[in-house]
């Protein structure tokens, strides 16, 4: 039997790695990683961004093929993972997502809904939650 939080925790790690280097990278390696990324996500994931903007995976898409390679010093450390609910499966997870890039630094709480059921991890839905420094 798997473990449905460490998966999803895993999860939370090889996404961001993913979201890394479609940021940082614009040629094979940022649309390879993109490629991938893409299929973590559920046709009919939704977000609440940090502007409280609910959008959907073909908006999450373009915002990502538009922002490949666009971030190179962006570094991303993601710490405090915590699953906070499992229902057969369907893991309820938060984390604390940090962005340095140059001198500037950014934090965000995500939280996300996670489908470990099938062959394959699908995220179901994330909302990011700003951090005041």
């Amino acid at each position: 039997m798997k473990n449905t939080k460490i998966l999803a925790t895993e999860s939370v790690h090889t996404i961001h790695q993913l979201i890394h280097q479609v940021f940082t990278h614009s040629k094979e390696r940022g649309k390879n990683a993109l490629s991938e990324l893409l299929t973590y996500f559920d046709p009919k994931f939704t977000m609440i961004t940090q502007q409280g903007i609910v959008v959907g995976l073909p908006q999450v898409t373009q915002l990502f093929n538009s922002a490949l390679g666009k971030r190179p010093e962006l570094e991303i450390i993601i710490k405090d993972v915590m699953p906070v609910f499992d229902e057969n499966g369907i893991v309820t997870i938060r984390y604390r997502e940090i962005h340095h890039e140059y001198a500037q630094t950014t934090e965000r709480l995500g939280t996300a809904i996670i489908d470990t059921t099938g062959e394959k991890l699908r995220w179901l839905y994330l909302h990011e939650t700003p951090v005041s420094p």
